[in-house]
């Protein structure tokens, strides 16, 4: 008896930690995807205060790389806050085309307001600033 019982505490874990895997490689796709979007938006989404700030075209894209990676953490630190305060897997949460919608409460809230806060220090870091709704 015990020695089933230990064989399924082994299975368990096993268990969690493939699916802590899997949503670890979930994130990190949703991470590269958003930060391609970010890079590929980065002309019309960052203000032309930024465009027309007299950088040299090396500083600038330093700049964008930074800032379409910092937004990208963001969206993925939100999102896996969201996961675990709805105790949804990621692996549930994302589409196969790394797409995801949220559902409303107190966690899409929180989700928002982690999004927001992280997305003005990135804003912020860049030099540029951003209105949100």
């Amino acid at each position: 008896m015990i020695r089933i019982s230990f064989v399924s505490c082994v299975m368990l874990l096993i268990s969690l930690t493939a699916n802590a895997q899997g949503d670890q490689k979930i994130l990190d796709a949703v991470e590269a995807n958003a930060k391609t979007i970010f890079l590929d938006q980065a002309s019309w989404t960052l203000p032309e205060s930024f465009h027309n700030s007299g950088l040299a075209p090396s500083d600038k894209d330093r700049l964008i790389e930074q800032w379409a990676d910092d937004s990208a953490a963001c969206l993925v630190d939100a999102l896996a806050k969201y996961a675990e305060s709805t105790d949804v897997p990621v692996s549930e949460l994302v589409d196969d085309d790394l797409t995801f919608g949220l559902e409303g409460g107190d966690s899409y809230d929180e989700f928002n307001v982690t999004l927001k806060t992280c997305s003005e220090r990135a804003w912020a870091a860049i030099g540029a600033s951003h209105e949100y709704d």
